[in-house]
């Protein structure tokens, strides 16, 4: 199955202060470090920011928001739009913690669902990852076919994942699921930095391991 990394980095960071995007881990920024990861199970990844970003990457391609400012969706919306597979795997990139292995069992679930079935069913439109009975929409794979719906919603600044989601043809992936992955890293794999406690916070836990 041929994917489409997809990096959505192209939030305001308000509660931050500073671009999410461009905060350092042990010498490598979070982008950086999330492309690395996601380049080892994909064939190609794109990084989605705002118009005005420029990250100055050389090696990373970089997208613009088709439609500017209309936050999460919009980032997937353009990754999917770029791309020429069929699958994209979207991470957002302000979550350090995701593993290789995570993504890999992702896509290897994604490919298993979706796989034709001897009785007729809706085709599989995305696999979001849920832990402890939450669904982060920002972890997860899509297929193409959720762009007219997307687009749709984005033109009449509908944003909601969530609600988005529930319009779709989804499966929630779980630890139970997840062969290879264990507890400790599905957990960790959704934690996301929103302010700079949480920055210090993952400072600390990489010094540790």
């Amino acid at each position: 199955m041929e994917v489409t990394g997809i990096i959505i980095a192209g939030g305001r960071s308000s509660r931050m202060g500073q671009d999410k995007a461009l905060l350092e881990i042990e010498g490598a920024t979070m982008l950086e470090r999330t492309f690395i990861t996601l380049q080892q199970a994909v064939q190609r990844v794109v990084v989605v920011t705002r118009d005005d970003q420029e990250y100055g990457l050389s090696g990373i391609e970089t997208i613009s928001d088709i439609y500017p400012g209309r936050g999460p969706l919009s980032g997937i919306h353009a990754g999917l739009s770029a791309s020429t597979t069929e699958w994209g795997i979207v991470v957002a990139c302000d979550m350090p913690f995701v593993q290789l292995e995570v993504l890999q069992a992702l896509l290897v679930l994604t490919e298993k669902w979706a796989a034709p079935k001897e009785v007729a069913e809706s085709p599989l439109q995305a696999v979001i990852a849920s832990v402890a009975g939450r669904m982060h929409p920002l972890l997860g794979v899509y297929h193409r076919s959720i762009l007219p719906s997307a687009e749709e919603r984005l033109r009449n600044k509908r944003l909601r994942l969530t609600e988005w989601l529930e319009t779709l043809n989804v499966r929630y992936a779980t630890i139970e699921d997840m062969p290879g992955v264990t507890e400790n890293m599905w957990h960790n794999a959704v934690f996301n930095m929103n302010n700079p406690q949480d920055y210090k916070l993952v400072l600390e836990q990489f010094r540790k391991d």
